[in-house]
């Protein structure tokens, strides 16, 4: 089950172009292609006809043509042609979602049309806003969209799944503070004294650090991690350092109950003209969460053979645990406002 009245990425904004692109979201097939005023466009990507998918056809001026028949389609879903047909069937129309573009990325809004809310989309700015540099890939995980938020709100993995990346060993016992609101969970994760890893030494960062992380949780899934890295012990008289400052944004769009689409973006305000960092940045990060990618299937395979098994929880997994319940009230909501309606 899944929220639907919420935004969620579906593209990054220049894969969008006047080819049609197709996307499963939620379960549902989604193609997006843009106008011939640049302005995005998100419809059923499932011909009414014959159900062929519209992204295997071909943009035309500001509609779209299925490539089996040659329906014809405009921006609002409706058909405008039929090949050999003076009179077009009044229910020749495929759906069509909101669509916005917004921080580098296209959000398109699932559920009911009429309360889809352009303020309601998660504030990712660090991705395109001036002052930062940003760098991202989306990355296709076999898994269930929740396992990997509750990766990015349990951060104790990295002295373990990450050691040979961006971990540190010795990153086992921070102090872990937890808070919730109506529509976020928030921890802080400070851990000091750290050995810089792998990862910090190809930047040719070679002191011990005290880390700061600060996961933010906004639903449905969308999960951005603050940190800090300070140096640990500064030159007497002197202040310590700031080893790097970087917003991780993360963003995993169901495509069905057990995969998804991880959007993700490492955001930093400093070196910002620094093309190399940029690439560093890029690879580190994409190797780290190919990292995440191989233990995260693994785990989905393993609950698939048997989904009531047992788990436990202990004070690591309370973002998650949080976050969790948040999403399930809303789907509640939404499942009650259903048969209310």
């Amino acid at each position: 089950m899944f929220v639907r009245n919420a935004w969620y990425i579906a593209a990054s904004a220049d894969e969008v172009t006047d080819r049609p692109l197709g996307r499963i979201l939620l379960g549902e097939p989604v193609v997006l292609y843009r106008r011939a005023d640049r302005s995005p466009v998100a419809l059923e990507d499932r011909c009414c006809h014959r159900r062929a998918p519209l992204s295997v056809g071909k943009v035309e001026g500001d509609c779209l043509r299925c490539g089996y028949h040659g329906f014809l389609y405009d921006p609002q879903g409706r058909c405008v042609w039929v090949p050999g047909a003076a009179r077009i069937p009044p229910d020749a129309t495929v759906r069509a979602y909101p669509v916005r573009e917004r921080h580098g990325w296209l959000w398109v809004w699932m559920g009911e049309p009429a309360r889809a809310d352009e303020s309601a989309i998660p504030d990712l700015h660090y991705n395109d806003s001036p002052g930062w540099a940003s760098a991202g890939a989306c990355l296709p995980v076999k898994a269930n969209y929740f396992l990997l938020v509750e990766n990015l709100m349990d951060l104790s993995h990295v002295a373990f799944t990450h050691l040979n990346s961006i971990g540190s060993a010795e990153d086992i016992d921070p102090v872990l503070t937890w808070e919730r609101g109506a529509s976020f969970v928030r921890g802080t994760r400070v851990a000091h004294d750290l050995s810089p890893s792998r990862g910090m030494l190809q930047r040719g960062i070679d002191y011990r650090m005290d880390v700061k992380k600060v996961m933010t949780f906004t639903p449905p899934c969308h999960v951005v991690i603050d940190i800090t890295r300070t140096e640990a012990h500064p030159a007497p008289g002197q202040a310590p350092r700031i080893a790097a400052h970087h917003m991780i944004i993360n963003s995993m769009t169901p495509e069905t109950e057990s995969s998804c689409h991880y959007f993700w973006a490492n955001a930093r305000d400093h070196d910002l003209d620094n093309a190399q960092m940029t690439a560093l940045a890029l690879r580190q990060t994409g190797d780290a969460f190919a990292e995440d990618k191989l233990i995260i299937e693994a785990q989905q395979r393993i609950i698939e053979l048997d989904p009531d098994a047992r788990t436990i929880n202990v004070a690591g997994d309370a973002g998650g645990v949080q976050a969790r319940r948040i999403v399930d009230e809303m789907i509640a909501r939404e499942r009650a406002e259903t048969v209310a309606a």
